[in-house]
């Protein structure tokens, strides 16, 4: 049996029970609340007890999504009544974003295991490693590691890890996006992103869906992905259909099987032969959904620009064909990939928007030529490209073979009968057995019982998960038992076997929470610069009431300035929110220079950087390390992280990106640059490059805030001038 676990999206019931009919080994799915994809048609908690009951059965997992961030409210009174049930019936894990709610679970459901979602931008193996006492089994990094990062972290950690290995790719590091709460006041940190991402912009440099990623396919890495010691192979796609969750469930177990079972040699024989059975189950893949086709995700490419789409969004499909001839109210096209009766195409201009769709009438065989009467007044010339967006047969024979698969668990059963004791049937399957009594047999007063009456009733299973394969029966003669005792002695069977599968757990009452003192930032407001004619004007401030954030990576260059101008005056150091390991030390002669007073949590990195290196000092957590409820400030705290003080003036961060929009769009020159980007409701956003990272910040184009509370405030100043900074101080009364 395969150590690698097959992990599918479930974004209702059918599509649960699909995966696993095809081959998932687990599904991860959410329910009424608190999951990332509050739009999907998330099961109700009793359907996801009968499921649990059908996941066991058949040696299948399910994992619970709890990967949102909670008010107090929402963890104090509601998220206990919504996970007991499910605990009790054996749930296997909960994914989780939020600290509290990591922490609550661990508390009130110890026996149940905790996935720390992609959402919590984990990079690395020790970073992971910070959450082990809380409960945490398995991590899921964030979808910009490379293959080789991943390798580093099975070598650092012993915690299962499950890696994204097919479907959407968010632009934005995973839970540190705010676009979509800025745009449309649908956060996706509260499982409602509206994916504005996918929307078109323009700006100076170039138009289109600027941010749009292509979908990830890695069915070809499969050998490098088993051999970094992946433990579970993550398919997105809670939003999809239920045949798109099956069909790729189904590619994934049996390519990992080929490899595991054939070796690396059959497999490569595979990858090199595009007419291969792989290539041809790639194809089909992209019928069922792909963006711009696909790529090999940030696991495998080495040029960021292979990940992006700008040209269109949504299902792309597949070309099928090229156009020959064009006349009035006809289109004749040549054909290269087989077409289905109701098969729908598109013909498409040049920009890829859609010039005219239709439907597919008649099969057609690889070569044939088509014609088709179109739309007066459409756009179609030869030489134009045809896509196919419904493989219509590829839906039909994945509905099919999901109907035609048996499922049922085999069980034997054996039946003892003696006359004036009770009648006891015992079951057997699925490395469980279990034995019911029913009321004692009776000694027959007319025609007595058969052993073949009584088996056919057994047999009878109707519409349960089971067969019997095998009954055997001792029956003392010249009794009698009611054909109904026997159905009923079968459903008690049936239903002790159920709960002999399942888990047992029992779970007492919620556990109080005992709030905790917390250490909070008192009378200080802390200025973030980023720009040296910033910094002069910060350290005009009153080092008694103002705090200066000091970003290392914006200011190593200019060390010695730096340093002549605080003239010994303490700061608060920052490190960039994404931060791989070691990389604090291209900073260490201007860190060793400065007077840390205070470090930014603002990543896990960061606070491992801050446990080795800055004992002596107090950490404050940024506003962007989650921390919306009490619980999560107590983990903080006993982590050793101030909460972090209410945000002041600044613009906000709306994107942290591995994609770098210059490159996307040709204009790579390796310099650092501010683009303003808009979208079609007037939304605006500033882009920041930085090329010694090679990623993008996004900010709001505006971020003037008027004063609304007393201080302690955090101001973030980002571009501003000295004159529009001493502005804002001013307002503050902090000048």
């Amino acid at each position: 049996m395969s150590n690698v676990e097959i992990l599918a999206p479930a974004g209702s019931l059918d599509g649960l029970y699909a995966s696993f009919q095809m081959g998932a080994d687990a599904v991860y799915v959410g329910t009424s609340r608190f999951g990332a994809r509050a739009f999907a048609k998330n099961p109700s908690v009793d359907e996801l007890e009968e499921a649990l009951v059908y996941a066991h059965m058949h040696d299948k997992k399910i994992y619970l999504t709890v990967n949102t961030l909670l008010s107090d409210r929402e963890l104090e009174n509601d998220l206990f009544p919504l996970i007991a049930p499910l605990y009790e019936a054996g749930l296997d894990a909960c994914i989780v974003q939020d600290l509290g709610v990591l922490s609550f679970l661990h508390e009130n459901f110890p026996q149940m295991d905790l996935h720390a979602s992609t959402q919590m931008t984990i990079l690395s193996g020790d970073e992971a490693e910070l959450y082990r006492n809380y409960g945490v089994t398995r991590f899921v990094p964030a979808r910009e590691c490379t293959i080789e990062e991943i390798r580093a972290m099975r070598a650092q950690t012993d915690l299962e890890i499950e890696v994204f290995v097919h479907g959407a790719l968010c632009y934005c590091y995973s839970g540190q996006c705010l676009m979509s709460e800025e745009i449309g006041d649908r956060s996706g940190n509260r499982g409602m992103c509206a994916q504005p991402c996918r929307l078109p912009f323009t700006s100076a440099y170039g138009n289109g869906h600027l941010f749009s990623t292509k979908d990830m396919c890695t069915l070809m890495h499969i050998p490098e992905l088993v051999d970094a010691g992946i433990d579970s192979f993550k398919i997105e796609g809670r939003m999809k259909k239920k045949e798109y969750s099956a069909y790729l469930s189904s590619l994934y177990r049996h390519y990992v099987d080929v490899y595991e079972s054939e070796g690396n040699e059959a497999f490569q024989a595979l990858v090199q032969n595009k007419e291969s059975r792989l290539w041809k189950d790639i194809r089909r893949s992209k019928d069922i959904y792909n963006r711009g086709g696909f790529s090999a995700g940030y696991l495998f490419e080495t040029d960021k620009k292979n990940i992006m789409y700008p040209k269109k969004n949504g299902h792309f499909g597949t070309c099928v064909g090229t156009v020959l001839k064009a006349s009035k109210g006809q289109a004749v096209f040549r054909v290269k990939e087989a077409l289905h009766y109701q098969d729908i195409l598109e013909f498409r201009l040049e920009d890829d928007t859609k010039a005219y769709e239709y439907t597919v009438k008649n099969e057609a065989a690889p070569g044939d030529v088509v014609t088709c009467n179109v739309k007066r007044g459409s756009t179609i010339f030869k030489g134009q490209k045809v896509y196919r967006t419904k493989n219509a047969a590829l839906l039909s024979w994945i509905d099919e073979k999901i109907e035609t698969i048996d499922d049922k668990i085999s069980l034997k059963g054996e039946m003892t009968a003696k006359i004036g004791k009770p009648i006891a049937l015992k079951l057997q399957g699925l490395s469980h057995e279990v034995t019911v009594f029913g009321e004692p047999l009776q000694r027959a007063v007319n025609r007595p019982v058969t052993k073949d009456e009584i088996e056919k009733r057994i047999r009878k299973m109707g519409n349960t998960n089971y067969r019997l394969t095998d009954f055997s029966i001792t029956l003392e003669e010249d009794s009698f038992v009611p054909m109904g005792e026997i159905a009923k002695l079968k459903r008690e069977a049936l239903a002790a076997f159920e709960r002999e599968a399942v888990s047992g757990r029992s779970v007492g009452e919620q556990k109080p929470h005992k709030k905790k003192e917390l250490f909070v930032w008192q009378n200080v407001s802390i200025l973030k610069v980023s720009t040296m004619e910033q910094l002069r004007t910060a350290v005009e401030t009153d080092e008694s009431d103002v705090w200066i954030e000091l970003p290392v990576a914006l200011f190593a260059k200019e060390e010695d300035e730096v340093i002549k101008l605080l003239k010994n005056r303490p700061v608060i150091l920052s490190f960039p929110r994404i931060m791989k390991a070691g990389v604090e030390e291209k900073w260490r002669t201007l860190i060793n220079r400065l007077i840390v007073g205070a470090v930014v949590i603002n990543s896990h990195r960061a606070l491992l950087v801050a446990k080795k290196r800055f004992q002596d000092c107090p950490w404050i957590a940024a506003e962007t390390f989650y921390h919306e409820n009490e619980r999560a400030k107590e983990v903080l705290a006993e982590l050793g992280i101030c909460p972090a003080i209410k945000r002041g003036y600044g613009r906000k961060e709306v994107m942290v990106t591995k994609g770098c929009l210059k490159r996307t769009l040709d204009r790579c020159d390796g310099k650092e640059e501010r683009i303003l980007v808009s979208g079609g409701k007037g939304d605006k956003f500033y882009v920041v490059n930085n090329c010694d990272f090679c990623y993008n910040t996004i900010y709001t184009k505006n971020g003037e805030k008027k004063p609304e509370f007393d201080k302690p405030a955090w101001h973030h100043f980002t571009w501003e001038t000295a004159d529009e900074m001493r502005k804002v101080l001013k307002t503050w009364n902090l000048l």
